[in-house]
């Protein structure tokens, strides 16, 4: 007996619930439960008193309570624990109806009531307390007709199918609920390499498009001035192009790291483009091996921004163990740095989460001395 209850926040309709996947299920297992009971159909006819009508009323009566057996569940998942234990109470009541056409047999069909408690998720104490209500409900019946012929056993039966079902159906809920929390996890999994992708293309195709735009400035100028040199940059536009392109791919491929020393050479060639004066650190050793890719970053959209909003003529990139800067003696700060945190996406504030998630911190804003600082220390 498996099912998947359903909790959707616009509660489907009568229909929608009897015809969901999990009802299916329902309805399957739920059966094999109803195998027993043609042994109260049978006693109705066998053992049963009255006239011809009476038992064919009986057994209708009988056909009904195993209907709204089957579809009792479906209908009550998506509702509060409220109506589900309501509902069920009124189900048991209307069992009851039984008693007139054949008697103390009906605790029979009270095995059913604990089996729809334990498949309509209410919680476990709720459940085992309706499940001992029911038990003790039967034990009075039994003992008011002194345990006729078949009632001997109803209690014992009950009680253990009861336990069983109750505790099957909350490992089943449990299950539901584990699935739901993976499909979960799969959604947040993807939003967030959306958001490593959207950064990743951010921070390398904006490094390079900055520089190739800068380099193609500087190649226009040079055509009629300095044939040999504009070509010389015209190569390096396209060096720069294909590099783009390879970081794109491996972007994509989620394969992309940086290098720091790599980041301060290419630092070098963009500044000396941009006619920016590059003072840079000889070795980059001194870094810890595990911030030297966020470092590489630091640098890269450094002087990204320098390049890009500074106007400045010198950019100074210090670096130390634990410890970046990223500083110039331009007009001041970074477009990027006047985008709130609430607002659209910008490389300031993809650098700040690659911080966090190296456990470092983000310091940005006008440096003493004039002029712009970036610094991540961890």
């Amino acid at each position: 007996m498996t099912t998947t209850p359903a909790a959707p926040a616009a509660r489907p309709g009568a229909v929608a619930r009897l015809r969901a996947p999990g009802a299916r299920r329902w309805y399957f297992g739920a059966s094999f439960g109803l195998l027993y009971q043609a042994i109260e159909v049978t006693t109705v006819w066998t053992a049963g008193s009255g006239s011809v009508g009476m038992r064919a009323l009986a057994t209708v009566l009988l056909f009904v309570v195993y209907a709204l057996y089957l579809v009792l569940p479906p209908l009550l998942w998506p509702e509060r624990t409220r109506v589900r234990i309501a509902a069920v109470v009124g189900y048991w009541a209307l069992t009851c109806v039984l008693f007139p056409v054949i008697g103390p047999y009906t605790i029979w069909t009270w095995t059913l009531i604990v089996v729809v408690v334990g498949f309509t998720w209410i919680p476990r104490i709720g459940s085992l307390l309706m499940l001992l209500a029911v038990v003790g409900a039967q034990l009075l019946v039994g003992w008011s007709v002194d345990w006729i012929n078949g009632l001997l056993y109803t209690p014992y039966i009950t009680l253990s199918v009861g336990v069983v079902m109750i505790f099957f159906g909350q490992l089943i809920q449990r299950n539901a609920l584990l699935r739901q929390a993976q499909h979960e996890v799969a959604r947040l999994a993807v939003s967030e390499e959306r958001a490593r992708l959207a950064r990743d293309l951010h921070d390398s195709l904006g490094h390079s498009l900055t520089v190739v735009a800068v380099k193609s400035e500087l190649a226009r100028k040079l055509v009629s001035r300095d044939p040999v040199r504009a070509e010389a940059e015209i190569a390096d536009i396209e060096r720069l192009a294909r590099e783009g392109l390879a970081d794109l791919r491996a972007a994509v491929a989620g394969y992309r790291d940086v290098d720091l020393e790599a980041e301060l050479a290419s630092a070098r060639t963009a500044l000396a483009a941009a006619g920016i004066t590059a003072h840079l650190p000889d070795d980059a050793a001194v870094v810890r091996p595990e911030l030297r890719a966020l470092f590489g970053w630091v640098v890269r959209e450094g002087v990204t921004n320098v390049i890009r909003h500074s106007a400045a003529t010198a950019c100074w990139i210090e670096l130390a163990a634990r410890r970046v800067v990223v500083r110039d003696d331009g007009a001041g700060a970074p477009r990027d740095i006047a985008v709130p945190p609430s607002g659209p996406g910008n490389g300031l504030r993809n650098l700040r989460e690659r911080a966090e998630a190296a456990g470092a911190r983000l310091m940005s804003g006008p440096a003493p001395d004039g002029g712009y600082a970036l610094e991540v220390a961890a």
